[in-house]
């Protein structure tokens, strides 16, 4: 086999191993049911629990830590729900733009309270701008988008038939500069009453 074309098949056969690996891992939830992230947010756990489908074995022991109330994370690209002391106390997207996230939030909420942006020079000279935008949403919601770069998306994966051998092939989109947003309402955990220390 050529070199080209070994090189090609063995490329091919890793990338579709890890994205099956990593597929694996994720939980699914029902089609049309995942609640939406500022209404997760503050949710008890009972509650969340009913939006949760089929669970694999990591999903399970992190229903079982929610239940005792430890912080656990439940990852539903491109969202992440993550739950402690019995409620959602914190929600993670992963947007694939971040001037459309920012746009979007300003139809939504309005202006960010805080918009900036950093420029950063590369080692091969050209300049890049890295964001960050606030959002003060009422009751004490506050949604914090940092530009990052997101990793190209398979957009499917193509069997070529080259000497006798079958070779997927993956076609994925251009990395793009995204955002991860954390949804937080750090004064109603503020607010919350501790919870009683057992005594020895």
């Amino acid at each position: 086999m050529p070199h080209w074309k070994r090189y090609l098949f063995v490329v091919s056969g890793m990338i579709v191993t890890s994205l099956i690996a990593g597929g694996s891992k994720a939980q699914t939830l029902p089609a049309g049911n995942a609640p939406r992230p500022l209404e997760a947010l503050g949710m008890t756990y009972e509650k969340f629990s009913t939006f949760l489908g089929s669970c694999q074995k990591e999903c399970r022991q992190h229903q079982k830590e929610a239940k005792l109330g430890y912080r656990t994370s439940f990852d539903f690209p491109p969202y992440s729900f993550t739950v402690e002391s019995g409620k959602v106390v914190e929600v993670m997207i992963t947007a694939d733009s971040f001037e459309d996230f920012v746009n979007e939030g300003k139809e939504k909420w309005g202006p960010p309270t805080r918009l900036e942006y950093q420029v950063l020079q590369n080692p091969d000279g050209r300049e890049s701008r890295n964001g960050t935008a606030r959002w003060q949403l009422p009751g004490g919601v506050l949604v914090d988008a940092r530009q990052t770069r997101i990793a190209a998306k398979v957009v499917g994966v193509t069997k070529l038939h080259l000497d006798g051998r079958t070779v997927l092939l993956t076609q994925k989109d251009l990395p793009t500069d995204g955002a991860l947003v954390i949804i937080t309402n750090p004064s109603a955990q503020l607010t919350e009453k501790p919870k009683p220390v057992p005594v020895l």
